[in-house]
C-alpha cells in the first residue's frame, strides 16, 4: 500500500538563474507527483549502455574498504549475512519522506530486526531530486570508504533542507565528514572527484528498470512497500517476530 512517497518528476533548474533559488518546504504533505522524464537529461541510448555496465559491476558486501574503481564498488549493507530476510531500500537523501522514515521508523527496525539477526538491510541510491541528491549520495559512499556510511547517512537525514538550496553543498558535505572525524584529506578528495557518480547513476537506472518511481521504496524478500511505512507494515512481511525483551527482575524486598 502506497503511503507518503515522493513520485518522480523531471529535474529542471530555472533557465533565468544560474543557481536554484531556495524553495520553502510546505507544511502540508504534497500530493503524489506523476512520473517524470528525468532521464531525458542524458542521451538515452548512451546512458543505458554506461548504466548497464556499471550496474553489473556493483557487489553486495560489507563496508570499510578504501576507495576503489567502479568495478569493485561496495554496496552499503548492515545486518547478518545469514539473516533470513533481506530488505532493500531505494532512497534519496533530499527526499523528505525518506528523512521522516529514517529518523523515526528505521531506528525501531534496526533495534528489533537488524541488530537481532533477522534482517539484512541493503541501501540503493535513487538520487533523482537533483544535483545535491547526487552529491550527497557520493559523499555517503566516500564516508563508507572509512567505515562510516551509516553514520553519514543518519547525519544527512538530520540535516535536510529545501531541495538543491545548498544544504548539501560541497562545503557542507565536507563539514559533515569532519564532524564524524573522517580523514578529511581523503574524504574531501573523494567528494571533489565524484568517485561514486557512475555507481549512483547505475543504481538509478537499475531502480527504473524495476519500475520503482517513488521514494522511499522497500523490497522485503521480493515484496514491495512504497512510502514511509510504519514498523507494523514491515513486521507483517518479515513474519519472524523479534526476540522478546526480558522483563526486568524485581528488586528484592527489604
Amino acid at each position: 500500500m502506497a503511503r507518503r512517497a515522493k513520485r518522480r518528476q523531471p529535474f529542471s533548474p530555472p533557465a533565468a538563474r544560474a543557481v536554484d533559488a531556495p524553495t520553502p518546504r510546505p507544511v502540508a504533505r504534497p500530493p503524489q507527483r506523476s512520473i517524470g522524464a528525468r532521464l531525458s537529461r542524458w542521451a538515452f541510448p548512451a546512458f543505458l549502455g554506461v548504466a548497464a555496465v556499471a550496474a553489473a559491476a556493483i557487489v553486495v558486501a560489507g563496508l570499510g574498504r578504501a576507495a576503489a574503481p567502479v568495478a569493485h564498488v561496495v554496496r552499503p549493507v548492515e545486518g547478518s549475512a545469514t539473516a533470513p530476510v533481506t530488505i532493500a531500500e531505494y532512497s534519496d537523501f533530499q527526499c523528505d519522506y525518506c528523512g521522516q522514515w529514517a529518523r523515526t521508523v528505521e531506528p525501531e527496525l534496526q533495534a528489533q530486526y537488524i541488530d537481532t539477526g533477522i534482517v539484512r538491510f541493503e541501501w540503493h541510491d535513487m538520487a533523482w531530486e537533483g544535483p545535491e541528491s547526487e552529491a550527497a549520495a557520493n559523499a555517503a559512499r566516500c564516508a563508507g570508504d572509512q567505515g562510516q556510511f551509516w553514520a553519514y547517512h543518519d547525519l544527512l537525514y538530520r540535516s535536510q533542507g529545501p531541495l538543491n538550496s545548498g544544504a548539501f553543498s560541497a562545503a557542507h558535505l565536507k563539514a559533515f565528514g569532519a564532524k564524524l572525524g573522517l580523514d578529511t584529506k581523503t574524504f574531501d578528495a573523494c567528494v571533489d572527484a565524484n568517485t561514486y557518480g557512475s555507481a549512483i547513476q547505475a543504481d538509478l537506472a537499475a531502480a527504473t528498470q524495476l519500475g520503482i518511481n517513488g521514494t522511499p521504496t522497500f523490497i522485503v524478500n521480493g515484496q514491495r512497500l512504497v512510502g514511509d511505512q510504519p514498523l507494523s507494515a514491515f513486521a507483517a512481511l518479515i513474519g519472524t517476530p523479534p526476540p522478546a525483551t526480558p522483563s526486568p527482575t524485581p528488586a528484592p524486598s527489604r
